[in-house]
């Protein structure tokens, strides 16, 4: 069986690949590992344990989700692929009404914590820089067990006006040089499937797409792998 494995956050989970665009990729079933509210963290960590348990895949796409979530390992329950790791964010954000954790935590502590965590960083720059770095260990991986892979930014619209002056960037290059990772600066899944959809009308710009939106980024990453 040749295995389409697609990985990312909600973006991810709502979007079921049709097979003609699966067949096209050289596989003949997909696997959608996406998790809702997760991070780029989380999209390598269960990457790297899917293929620990299952093998390879034929064919990897990462759409990368928001570069200011993050994750901890609070829960009690276990899961086979996520462990006891919880999605954090912004505590506005976070549902934490199904979480069942570990008995030295509270939730208030969680949210308290995410205060704390989102109120300590001045800057971009701790964000972008741990996800390109990621970006990079993430794909590294996958070239040297040499499976096929896509990456492209889902939802940030990354924009290098916002790092102008920092330093420890260089490593930017290897993502730029790098054909499998479309343009993180030039392309967004999200704003392209806005800037296709017809009719705009009463929608709000960080929707999840419907089924026709998808078509269009399915044909947009076809066409880059032909080029």
């Amino acid at each position: 069986m040749k295995t389409l494995l697609l990985n990312g956050c909600s973006f991810g989970e709502c979007w079921t690949p049709t097979m003609d665009f699966v067949n096209q990729l050289g596989c003949d079933d997909v696997t959608n590992i996406s998790k809702v509210a997760t991070s780029f963290q989380r999209t390598c960590r269960t990457t790297i344990e899917w293929i620990s348990q299952n093998g390879d895949p034929t064919f990897c796409i990462i759409p990368i989700t928001f570069s200011h979530r993050w994750e901890l390992a609070v829960s009690d329950a276990e899961d086979h692929l996520d462990g006891s790791w919880f999605p954090m964010q912004r505590k506005e954000s976070m549902d934490t009404t199904k979480l069942n954790l570990h008995g030295d935590v509270s939730v208030d502590k969680l949210k308290q914590l995410a205060d704390l965590y989102y109120g300590s960083i001045p800057t971009i720059k701790t964000y972008w820089d741990k996800l390109f770095t990621e970006i990079i260990l993430l794909a590294s991986f996958l070239e040297n067990r040499k499976v096929k892979y896509l990456f492209f930014d889902m939802c940030n619209q990354f924009d290098k006006k916002h790092i102008k002056g920092f330093q420890g960037f260089q490593k930017l290059k290897m993502i730029d040089n790098n054909k499998n990772i479309i343009d993180i600066f030039g392309f967004c899944g999200n704003k392209y499937m806005w800037t296709t959809m017809k009719n705009k009308e009463h929608i709000d710009f960080n929707i999840h797409h419907a089924p026709q939106q998808y078509l269009e980024l399915e044909k947009y990453i076809l066409d880059y792998l032909r080029q």
